[in-house]
């Protein structure tokens, strides 16, 4: 995603736009973690009101309507969670370092690939589970329409990634094979 919107130079030192791009990043990944924690959340609050035996006030959502109401806050707060964290981590650094590091981003290939599939699955969800919501579907009912949306998005984001992995799975055994066998990019020196 990001390489298709800003340039690449040949130097770190000569990269434009270094603080948008981190920024794009670091929010991009809060995202995608706060969604999978999200996740998560459903399972955690009915196992402690099942141990602690606590009955729920109202009555509880189905579960795709609360995982998807659950993924869409947890994808919230990675967000801020990841804004608070690149601010202070970034906080009185030199420019030639924000350049730095959204260069090193750019250049990695591996991590490009993972945000196009991330960036592809946040769009196929959010429009999926939209047209379902305005069509009225019954995974989305009790919740707003906003969060349905963004909920989409942030399941869409995990699925995204959870697809990257399984994909780049391949090329990995691919690279090992060939360093095993001597001709991948990581191939012994001559005379050792």
């Amino acid at each position: 995603m990001l390489p298709q919107l800003f340039p690449h130079p040949t130097y770190a030192e000569d990269q434009p736009s270094a603080h948008t791009i981190l920024a794009i990043h670091c929010l991009h990944r809060g995202f995608t973690a706060g969604a999978i924690f999200g996740f998560f959340a459903p399972f955690a609050r009915s196992a402690f009101a099942t141990i602690l035996r606590r009955p729920t006030l109202t009555p509880p959502l189905p579960w795709p309507t609360r995982l998807l109401s659950s993924a869409a806050i947890g994808s919230l707060g990675g967000i801020a969670f990841l804004a608070i964290g690149m601010t202070a981590r970034m906080w009185g650094r030199e420019d030639i370092e924000w350049k730095d590091r959204s260069w090193r981003i750019l250049a990695n290939k591996t991590q490009n690939r993972e945000d196009d599939w991330s960036f592809g699955g946040m769009i196929l969800g959010a429009a999926g589970v939209g047209i379902a919501a305005r069509r009225g579907g019954g995974f989305t009912a009790g919740i707003p329409m906003w969060e349905a949306v963004v909920g989409g998005a942030a399941a869409g984001s995990v699925l995204g990634t959870i697809g990257h992995v399984i994909t780049s799975s391949r090329s990995v055994e691919d690279v090992e094979r060939k360093v095993v066998a001597g001709e991948g990019p990581l191939k012994p020196k001559e005379g050792s």
